[in-house]
């Protein structure tokens, strides 16, 4: 049986096994662990005592660690450099495994993680802005010859440490990467994405939400810097912050990040299986301020709506892990998806029975908030209060950092997202006429 140890700092959480004859996963906390004044489980459906079998257990660990690997072409470009199948999810997490989200890091048994020293090499601007435009002969992912990347999602992206306005690659004991850098894809038709990105996010911002901070950057392409929540600077170091996403909260494997898990085909479409708004709700009772926790949660939910992100699924909503429980993390990869002309715009998740922005009306919402245990009167109340602060928001923020095919794009999502607080004045009103017997 193959197993690596988990590592938490310079604690010892568990063993991750695999057995090839079954084919079946196992994860099993070490007493040294569980001993610990402040230790936790690493996932609600990872517990200390397992309470299930086998089998379920094998299938919850599969979930768990499966959701930490890169997805789309970043996942075949990790299998690609490491000599791996593309479904070897054992040995995917041996190679990507000592930097993933959060604050596992997974190590071959005997090696601890003070065991390699600390190693950072500097990423000039020249040959970063050099690696953005040759991305169709070589993998972003990959810099001489490893992967750098073990943080989910289907955009272009690397971990780095940010240092004196410098950009390293890192690796070894005490050091870790404290930013995400994306660059603009190469899709033509989101030439404007970075842009869009922080606009968003600082919309967001502006408006009272928790997120992450963003910085856009040119070397001379579009660059977004993302500061990552699951790091701390310490004295010492970079200390790692346990975190997992909504898909690990709910003991879904990636494939389920929608709420429609099979699609939407004529056949398929009744199934809703997938991460859902009242499912992330239902974790609540997780958390260690239920009502914080709901809040934030309505004021995440609604201003997705605001914003147009169709895209809003549940690995783009995470939450930081204690003993006491789970908390929402800073929100991020915040976009209007709407906007671009090009694009499905069939929402991640239903907002009550429907799957669209346009039929999201007041039924719909109250549908929302009996499926998510939300008082109507306060996610009407909510709205009116977002759509008032939105409107002062999305045009006070300042433009001198676009450039002008930036702009004109900015344009239109101003445009957007002021008809839409129009809108959602107009919804809440719906809302509160709805008699609960019609929901």
């Amino acid at each position: 049986m193959d197993k690596l140890a988990a590592w938490i700092g310079k604690d010892l959480v568990g063993y991750l096994s695999f057995d090839a004859a079954s084919g079946l996963f196992a994860f099993d906390y070490a007493a040294s662990w569980k001993a610990l004044p402040g230790a936790y489980p690493i996932s609600p459906f990872l517990p200390f005592v397992r309470a299930s079998e086998d089998a379920i257990h094998a299938r919850s660990v599969r979930a768990f660690f499966e959701n930490l690997l890169p997805e789309g072409n970043a996942l075949d470009a990790a299998a690609t450099a490491n000599g791996l199948a593309r479904g070897n999810l054992f040995g995917l997490m041996r190679a990507l495994g000592r930097e993933s989200a959060g604050a596992l890091a997974l190590l071959p048994e005997g090696e601890t993680p003070d065991s390699t020293p600390a190693l950072l090499r500097e990423i000039g601007w020249d040959e970063l802005s050099q690696r953005i435009r040759e991305r169709d002969l070589r993998p972003f992912t990959v810099w001489d010859g490893k992967v750098r990347l073990s943080i989910a999602g289907l955009q272009d992206k690397i971990a780095v440490y940010w240092q004196d306005e410098r950009l390293y690659l890192v690796e070894g004991a005490g050091i870790a990467s404290t930013h995400i850098l994306k660059p603009i894809p190469q899709r033509a038709s989101l030439s404007t994405l970075v842009a869009n990105e922080y606009f968003c996010m600082k919309l967001a911002e502006a408006i009272g939400l928790s997120v992450a901070d963003v910085r856009l950057m040119r070397v001379p392409e579009p660059v977004l810097l993302v500061s990552r929540f699951d790091r701390q600077l310490t004295s010492s170091g970079v200390s790692r912050r346990h975190i997992i996403d909504a898909c690990q909260a709910l003991d879904l494997p990636p494939a389920y990040k929608y709420e429609r898990n099979f699609g939407s085909g004529k056949d398929v479409r009744h199934i809703r299986d997938g991460a859902s708004y009242s499912k992330l709700f239902g974790l609540g009772s997780l958390s260690v301020q239920p009502a914080v926790f709901t809040m934030a949660m309505l004021r995440w939910s609604v201003f997705q709506y605001l914003i147009g992100n169709s895209d809003a699924h549940g690995k783009n909503v995470s939450f930081h892990v204690s003993r006491d429980g789970i908390r929402l993390a800073p929100a991020y990869d915040l976009v209007s998806v709407v906007v671009y002309q090009d694009f499905e715009n069939e929402l991640a998740m239903g907002i009550g029975d429907t799957f669209t922005f346009n039929d999201a009306l007041g039924f719909q919402w109250a549908g929302f908030a009996r499926q998510c245990g939300i008082n109507k009167t306060l996610l009407a109340r909510e709205m009116i209060r977002m759509a008032s602060v939105a409107k002062k928001a999305v045009s006070s923020l300042p433009d001198d950092i676009f450039t002008s095919e930036e702009l004109l794009f900015i344009s239109k999502v101003r445009a957007f997202v002021f008809s839409q607080c129009e809108r959602l004045v107009q919804v809440a009103a719906q809302l509160r006429k709805v008699s609960d017997d019609l929901i």
